[in-house]
C-alpha cells in the first residue's frame, strides 16, 4: 500500500469496482502488482482518449441503444451516426461500411461492451449501490 506523502496519493473505490479490477488483473497473469497494472490501464485509456480527440475531433459519443452506438459527426452537419453490431461485426449505417472512421472510433470506445449487454449499466449501478 503506497504511503500518503507529497509524491503519492491513495485512490478510494467501491469494493465492487476493486473486485472487477482484481478479476481482470488475475486473468492477465502479469508479474506486475495490481496497483501498477491498474495505473497502466488508466494511463493507456487517457492516452487513447487524447489520440481520438486529435485524429477524430469531429466525432463524439452520443449514447447507446439496443442496436448499437450513436455518434455525432460534425463533418456531416452534426448528423447522428449509428454503428450497429451485425453478424458479430460493426457496421456503419451512414457509410454502409464495416471499415470507416465511424467504425474505428466505435471500436475504441469502452461503451461498445454495452451493445452486447444492454443491461450492463443497470447491473453495474446496482452493484455499486449495494456497497
Amino acid at each position: 500500500m503506497p504511503r500518503n506523502n507529497a509524491r503519492q496519493i491513495n485512490l478510494t473505490m467501491a469494493k465492487t469496482t476493486h473486485d472487477i479490477i482484481r478479476k481482470a488483473w488475475d486473468a492477465e497473469s502479469d508479474d506486475k502488482k495490481l496497483s501498477s497494472w491498474a495505473l497502466e490501464i488508466i494511463l493507456q485509456s487517457i492516452e487513447k482518449d487524447k489520440w481520438l480527440k486529435k485524429y477524430a475531433p469531429h466525432l463524439s459519443y452520443v449514447g447507446t441503444d439496443k442496436n448499437g452506438i450513436l455518434l455525432r459527426d460534425r463533418h456531416l452537419k452534426d448528423s447522428i451516426v449509428e454503428v450497429t453490431l451485425l453478424d458479430n461485426r460493426l457496421w456503419c449505417q451512414i457509410c454502409k461500411e464495416k471499415n470507416c472512421m465511424h467504425v474505428y472510433f466505435t471500436m475504441a470506445r469502452p461503451e461498445l461492451s454495452l451493445v452486447q449487454d444492454p443491461e450492463k449499466p443497470r447491473k453495474m449501478l446496482q452493484k455499486i449501490q449495494k456497497t
